[in-house]
């Protein structure tokens, strides 16, 4: 009897028990909650003109995407990357002008080794007549070894002027157009030479033709060293220098063109009056005529 009681009272408190647990947990920590809808933001279409965005946030930023590059077009890439209108232009072995400038840069260097203060010398013949006709005794007429090189200095890069003007300027080329300049200025200026020396033997002017002969291989000395400048630059510079050094050297032949023509009027006034023909003649067929022709052959190209 007494166990019975027991056992009842033990039962009524487990069932207390049970029903307070059972009221305290009102959920079940398993359920999995659903909701009917879900507010989902969308964007706006992109404006008319705006690429849509398609990259994933989480895109994998170690990824690499390109087109495999051959070899040899990592040069062209390299052109394509330079500024418009800079392209870089390389300097073949091969490229005559570049063996004509470091013939002339020989030669210049042989003269100077020879006579150090030749440009010195030339200078102030060019500014006073007196010195001019001291060094005209001094070197023999200019037919010493250093203005024969002067002469032939200045030969090589007026030609290798015209060369560039023809080439750079007016884009006109030809495997031979080097040699046929140079073998026109080499016709044109020392024909002079051959004329005033057959005017010197018919008026026997032996004395006014020497002076006048030195006086122009000393203006042409004096010429090729700025010529050979001037085609220095024209060959490294860049493509926009060409017509502002064009003009340059065209001005400078100009100057002493007229310096040269007016040395000539100084030396034969004494004689001008007495020939004033046949010195008329010789002006408008020797002086005037080849840069008529010249002008006129440069107006057609352009």
């Amino acid at each position: 009897m007494y166990l019975a009681q027991v056992r009842i009272i033990v039962f009524y408190l487990l069932f207390v028990c049970c029903c307070q647990s059972v009221r305290a947990q009102v959920k079940n920590p398993f359920d999995i909650q659903r909701t009917d809808s879900i507010a989902v933001e969308v964007a706006p279409p992109p404006a008319s003109g705006q690429e849509l965005d398609t990259k994933l946030d989480d895109e994998n930023p170690f990824s690499v995407s390109h087109i495999p590059i051959r070899k040899n077009q990592y040069k062209e890439i390299e052109r394509l990357t330079l500024p418009k209108g800079q392209v870089q232009d390389n300097i073949s072995l091969a490229y005559l002008p570049l063996w004509m400038i470091i013939l002339s840069m020989c030669i210049l260097a042989y003269l100077l080794f020879i006579k150090r203060d030749h440009l010195t010398v030339l200078l102030k013949s060019i500014l006073n007549d007196n010195f001019m006709k001291l060094s005209n005794y001094e070197a023999n007429g200019g037919k010493n070894p250093v203005y024969i090189l002067g002469y032939v200095l200045f030969l090589l890069n007026f030609s290798l002027l015209l060369y560039m003007l023809c080439t750079k300027l007016f884009g006109y080329n030809h495997q031979y157009l080097y040699i046929g300049l140079l073998a026109l200025t080499i016709a044109f200026f020392w024909g002079k030479h051959l004329v005033s020396l057959a005017g010197s033997w018919v008026f026997r002017l032996e004395k006014e033709t020497s002076l006048y002969d030195f006086t122009l291989i000393s203006i042409y000395n004096l010429v090729g060293v700025i010529l050979l400048i001037l085609n220095i630059l024209m060959v490294f510079g860049p493509q926009s220098w060409v017509r502002g050094l064009g003009f340059i050297g065209v001005g400078i032949f100009i100057i002493s063109l007229l310096s040269r023509y007016y040395k000539t009027l100084r030396i034969g006034r004494s004689q001008l009056n007495n020939h004033f023909f046949h010195f008329f003649l010789y002006f408008c067929a020797f002086e005037i005529a080849p840069w008529v022709i010249v002008l006129k052959v440069v107006k057609d190209l352009i």
